[in-house]
């Protein structure tokens, strides 16, 4: 009795949800990432805050922050960062009539630089006419603690 007045319950609950919501429905994009902050060379077991800007494709779109992943969780893609802004839109907004200048933003991350091996930064900047992922490609070497610059 107590599971069919459960699912009753729930029957009654779920039926008087309407599944057609007029309300938002937020979706993402990615954002191009224009700007990136980063030393000439990363010293092996410190943390860096590195600071990005990116560009809000409208005006009708609003900043959610940066995805930030690595290549791969362990080897030699590890050290492969991939950074791209990100940024939210309402579906139910056909049309955009807002303007805006201020589509340039700003956000940070920290990265640990936990391995003597250069760091490649892959910084997304759009889709080329294939509609494939283009990015600026940025090589920071590493050095061991208390070592030169190794520029110098």
């Amino acid at each position: 009795m107590k599971k069919l007045v459960l699912f009753l319950t729930a029957s009654l609950i779920l039926s008087s949800c309407s599944i057609e919501n007029d309300g938002p429905r937020i979706a993402a994009d990615f954002a191009e990432v224009t700007e990136i902050e980063l030393p000439e060379f990363f010293e092996q077991g410190k943390t860096y805050e590195i600071k990005v800007t990116y560009l809000l494709p409208t005006a009708c779109h609003t900043a959610a922050g940066l995805e930030v992943k690595r290549g791969n969780a362990e080897g030699p893609g590890r050290r492969d960062i991939y950074v791209a802004g990100v940024a939210t839109y309402d579906q139910n907004v056909v049309t955009c009539n807002r303007q805006s200048e201020d589509l340039e933003k700003t956000a940070k991350f920290a990265i640990g630089i936990d391995e003597e091996d250069p760091y490649t930064f892959y910084l997304w900047t759009g889709l080329d006419n294939d509609l494939e992922n283009e990015f600026t490609i940025i090589e920071v070497p590493v050095v061991g603690p208390g070592e030169p610059n190794p520029g110098e």
